[in-house]
């Protein structure tokens, strides 16, 4: 995912009907590249990821989550985001 995280891992399942979170401190950030610029598309997560405690925690750094994730522009056009 952040490129400075490397304990950070990518499942690739199928995408479910989960919503990434992000704490305040990572509030606004693209999950993929670390930016804040142009948020566009919103995290799906797969269904174990977003099961139970989980589901509220950010998916960057394990906080509490307080609002919703979004890939930024650039990395919906690389297609990043799948």
């Amino acid at each position: 995912m952040v490129k400075h995280h490397t304990d950070l891992i990518v499942c690739l399942k199928q995408v479910g009907n989960g919503i990434g979170r992000l704490c305040e401190k990572c509030e606004g950030k693209c999950p993929i590249c670390d930016t804040y610029v142009k948020p566009t598309k919103i995290v799906k997560l797969c269904n174990d990821c977003s099961f139970g405690f989980i589901s509220e925690r950010c998916i960057i750094c394990g906080s509490v989550g307080i609002s919703d994730a979004y890939f930024c522009k650039e990395c919906v056009i690389l297609e990043k985001d799948v």
